[in-house]
């Protein structure tokens, strides 16, 4: 921690001054102290892997956390080169205790919470006239937003030839097995390769074009599960070679806009088990095909300070876990907010979320939202939002008497926000949803008489609040 400390100051140091050798230096921060107020049901909020609902008792909690970025960048005088390098102290709550990764919460403040977030070379080619520049290190990256839009390692070429017209390539690695003898020859990569091109024909339209080649050689066969139905989740336990290809773009219109995404994934698993013990009671081996689907639009107009959003999506699910198919769209790495009970819409998002991706399990998603946010002054902002939201196939499992239920209503969830911008830059925010729960939300049931009785029993609420400075 003096180690850091020493950092940041020169940081800042550097950040407010200017220097003789012609480069520049910028300092950058977003400090977000988070707060779990209440939720009813914190054994649900378990990232992914874990999250049920006990039947016999409500799981009541709250609590406080700090998540800080800092970011320094540094550039020549004439913007043909930067260099990026942000850390993040992420998720670390007050009286955590322990010395691992999120945890240095309690007496001294001793833990092990500091993290690369970004580290990256940013420059212009010489000998080329238009904006060509290559990325190359730890950086953001996005393919589309419900795909893939996170931090990752690679190279990212970024090129402009016109103002209304631009593309990207990249490759961007995210397994690396290391051969160091004869015996390693066999031992592959995981190897990610994009491109892009977006065009703006007006000012109001923007189309874009996206096509993403992923190939992963690992053939350990260790069992991928229905839950860890997520990209970054099996990449050490499947092979595969995977195309995803899609359009998206938006429109404005006077006071109407308009979004939209469309995409294909295609591709074949090899070498790879698909257990879904805990659902169907199925198991698939070896080799199967993908084929999904994803499809979003968004239609919304905007009325003086009010603005009301129309959210659609739809991303197909499987039917069948014993067959030689995959229909279930499968995101690689990201974060969606749109739902409190099902998303990261709580401002604890580290800890306090179901899943990050825009589907349940393997079963796919139906997402309907409308949404309605008032501008009350400059300051301060209010919105409210419902959504009723099913998977796209039904999720299939056994019930407490034996019996075998399908179901695919999630349910519906109400919820609202205000935010209110106590100075420029710092904000103080609160947030709440309720979901009256559908029957499909009876599968992860546990407990007494009334789990997986074939009908939810349980609903879920959770509230939270932050408040953010960012610089």
């Amino acid at each position: 921690m003096k180690k850091f400390g020493f950092l940041l100051t020169l940081l800042l140091y550097l950040g407010s001054t200017a220097i003789a050798w012609g480069v520049e230096f910028q300092f950058h921060g977003d400090m977000n102290n988070r707060f779990l107020v209440y939720t009813n049901r914190n054994d649900w909020f378990t990232p992914e892997q874990d999250g049920s609902i006990d039947t016999d008792s409500t799981v009541d909690d709250n609590y406080g956390e700090i998540k800080y970025r800092y970011w320094f960048e540094a550039a020549d005088d004439d913007g043909m080169i930067k260099g990026v390098y942000a850390v993040e102290i992420g998720g670390i709550r007050f009286g955590r205790q322990g010395s691992g990764k999120s945890q240095g919460g309690s007496f001294s403040g001793d833990g092990v919470n500091i993290e690369t977030r970004w580290a990256y070379l940013d420059f212009q080619l010489p000998f080329i006239e238009s904006k060509f520049r290559p990325r190359i290190g730890l950086q953001p990256i996005t393919a589309n937003e419900y795909l893939w839009q996170e931090t990752a390692m690679g190279i990212n070429f970024n090129a402009a030839p016109t103002d209304n017209f631009d593309y990207q390539l990249a490759w961007i690695r995210t397994v690396d097995n290391l051969a160091r003898d004869d015996s390693d020859k066999d031992i592959k990569d995981g190897d990610n390769y994009l491109a892009r091109l977006n065009w703006k024909p007006t000012d109001d339209l923007k189309l874009g074009i996206m096509g993403l080649y992923s190939r992963n050689d690992d053939k350990s066969n260790d069992p991928v599960t229905a839950r860890s139905y997520l990209i970054k989740e099996f990449v050490d336990d499947a092979d595969f070679d995977i195309y995803t290809v899609g359009i998206d773009g938006s429109w404005n219109i006077n006071n109407f806009f308009f979004n939209w995404n469309a995409m294909y994934q295609g591709g074949d698993f090899n070498h790879t088990t698909f257990d879904d013990s805990e659902f169907s009671g199925d198991t698939r081996k070896d080799d199967f095909d993908l084929q999904a689907w994803f499809l979003n639009v968004d239609a919304g107009y905007k009325m003086g300070r009010h603005k009301f959003t129309y959210r659609f999506w739809y991303a197909s699910g499987d039917d069948d876990a014993d067959d030689g198919d995959f229909e279930g769209y499968l995101a690689y790495d990201l974060d969606r907010t749109d739902s409190i009970a099902m998303f990261e819409g709580l401002y604890t998002d580290d800890v306090t979320y179901w899943s990050e991706r825009p589907y349940m399990l393997d079963k796919g998603f139906v997402m309907n939202k409308l949404s309605w946010d008032f501008k009350w002054t400059e300051k301060f902002t209010v919105g409210a939002a419902g959504m009723y939201m099913m998977c796209a196939e039904d999720i299939e499992y056994t019930g407490g008497g034996g019996s075998s239920e399908e179901e695919d209503s999630i349910g519906f969830e109400l919820q609202g926000y205000t935010k209110y911008m106590l100075f420029k830059n710092l904000e103080l925010a609160l947030n709440a949803g309720y979901l009256w729960a559908g029957d499909a939300l009876d599968a992860f049931e546990v407990g007494g008489s009334d789990a997986k009785d074939g009908e939810s029993d349980e609903n879920i609420f959770g509230s939270s609040a932050r408040i953010r400075w960012k610089f």
